[in-house]
């Protein structure tokens, strides 16, 4: 209670918290209450701060901000807390609410502190909190060298394909990463995908004609692939620190990284080969998707010019016997960009992927499949490179030893240098796949080419053949596949 002849004070309550959890800010504001209505006050104002630091500056948007404006206004002239630490860690903040910029009464409900008393205990308490940060801060900078060292990433939500290992499940190792099979299997098609020379955007098509969806449930676009792509997590490899708010996945220098203390999704040289393939060309967001198997890939028969997908529509006419006609319907097409023609495009793809599927199916297909004339050796490669490697260290020890010059050692680093940036590349070409090498290796090439992607069989038509679309003459339909074969030209292309 007051004294006799004191007005009664005007109280703001501030509560805050690192965490975001409504809980702890709302029993903050019941303590505060209960010492306020103890004492006989009235709360005017009351101000949360949650998901905030103490030990941060605390922007202009910020509950602290504003109860500091509060105060300018003449709005209320005590503020209570439940702890110090609910108010700062840092005594900048503290000179902030007390003379001589401002006087604000400060009272702290658990630690019976009431700065219109005396404020020593409460710089006190601040300064203990302050000198508790930095040593926390340096404790965790040391854990997190130790940490990156064993190679284990920081805590947070892990890329997709991965699930986060709670410390009380951990095996012995601590790994922090767990492979969830389902989401894997998505960064794996994109890999194998991409590698075939699908579209970013034509994998992305792909992924969510099939159903699949990011974590978050959103569509998958040539913006989320790309990032996949260039992600060394899923070769298990922890990349260098960068600055906060500056990440930059194309800067990563690969041979920077920490081999990772998880198990990888993909191999390295598939991620070396999707960041040669990325890096240094400038992202089409746009991409060249296609819905259809013979976009862009067939050619007019008249003009040769590629065809394009339309949208066609029928025109059924009325029953002679009065009757009403056939509902109108849209239908899938192709047509040439110079008016030669517009087909149906449903039984072209049938007869194509037919063609396709015999074709493979039969003995003389190991001549189409054969591995390409420029095939490498990439263990030879991997193999190359780590002796490269070695090279590199045997030369930092030569230099610390005296046996040799910095200048001859500038010249063989050099040199070094630009070998590996040779076997990078060849690493890279040797992984690209051959859109047929995985056909070579299945039993059933029918029930293959149901399962498989549509970038994937437009890249095993485009490997194989040249379609040639004919013009078939106004108001003629086809229907059938021996229909479509009169009026189809294909020639095999030789590998």
């Amino acid at each position: 209670m007051e004294l006799a002849g004191q007005s009664t004070p005007r109280v703001a309550i501030y509560a805050r918290q690192s965490v975001d959890e409504d809980q702890g800010i709302a029993q903050q504001i019941e303590d505060c209450r209960t010492e306020v209505f103890r004492r006989g006050w009235r709360v005017v104002a009351e101000y949360q701060d949650n998901d905030t630091s103490a030990s941060k500056e605390r922007g202009p948007k910020t509950a602290w901000s504003a109860m500091l404006k509060g105060f300018d206004a003449g709005e209320f002239d005590t503020m209570i807390v439940t702890e110090t630490s609910r108010i700062t860690r840092s005594l900048g903040d503290v000179l902030d609410i007390r003379p001589p910029r401002r006087d604000i009464r400060v009272v702290v409900a658990r630690e019976g502190i009431d700065t219109e008393l005396d404020d020593f205990m409460l710089k006190q308490l601040v300064l203990l909190a302050e000198r508790e940060v930095r040593i926390k801060t340096e404790r965790a900078a040391r854990y997190a060298v130790g940490r990156r060292l064993a190679g284990h990433p920081t805590p947070g939500m892990p890329p997709h394909g991965y699930r986060w290992v709670p410390s009380i499940e951990r095996d012995a190792a601590g790994t922090r990463y767990r492979i969830d099979e389902t989401e894997a299997e998505d960064i794996r098609q994109i890999f194998s995908e991409f590698l075939a020379g699908a579209p970013l955007a034509q994998v992305a098509r792909d992924l969510n004609d099939d159903g699949k969806l990011t974590r978050r449930g959103a569509r998958w676009d040539a913006t989320m692939v790309r990032r996949v792509l260039l992600n060394p997590l899923y070769a298990a490899l922890l990349p260098p620190a960068q600055p906060t708010g500056k990440f930059d996945a194309t800067s990563i220098d690969l041979e920077a990284c920490t081999p990772g203390a998880w198990q990888a999704i993909v191999e390295r040289h598939q991620l070396v080969a999707s960041r040669g393939r990325l890096i240094g060309v400038r992202p089409n967001h746009s991409g060249t998707a296609r819905k259809w198997l013979l976009s862009g890939l067939a050619v007019c028969g008249s003009c040769s010019r590629p065809v394009r997908s339309a949208s066609g529509q029928t025109h059924p006419t009325a029953p002679v016997d009065g009757g009403s006609a056939a509902p109108s319907r849209r239908y899938h097409a192709y047509r040439c960009p110079n008016g030669h023609f517009m087909r149906n495009g449903d039984i072209i793809d049938e007869y194509v992927a037919e063609v396709c599927i015999a074709r493979l199916a039969r003995k003389d297909a190991a001549d189409l499949l054969a591995p390409r004339s420029d095939w490498m050796d990439v263990a030879t490669l991997n193999s190359t490179r780590e002796a490269l490697k070695r090279r590199r260290q045997s030369i930092a020890s030569f230099v610390a030893r005296g046996l040799m010059t910095d200048t001859d050692a500038d010249e063989s680093l050099v040199s070094i240098a630009h070998e590996l940036q040779s076997i990078g590349d060849q690493i890279a070409l040797a992984v690209l796949e051959d859109p047929l090498a995985e056909v070579a290796a299945v039993e059933d090439v029918r029930d293959w080419w149901m399962g498989a992607s549509l970038a994937r069989r437009r890249l095993v038509v485009e490997a194989l053949m040249a379609v040639k679309i004919h013009p078939v003459g106004n108001g003629k339909r086809v229907t059938t596949l021996s229909g479509a074969a009169a009026t189809i030209s294909v020639e095999w292309i030789t590998r």
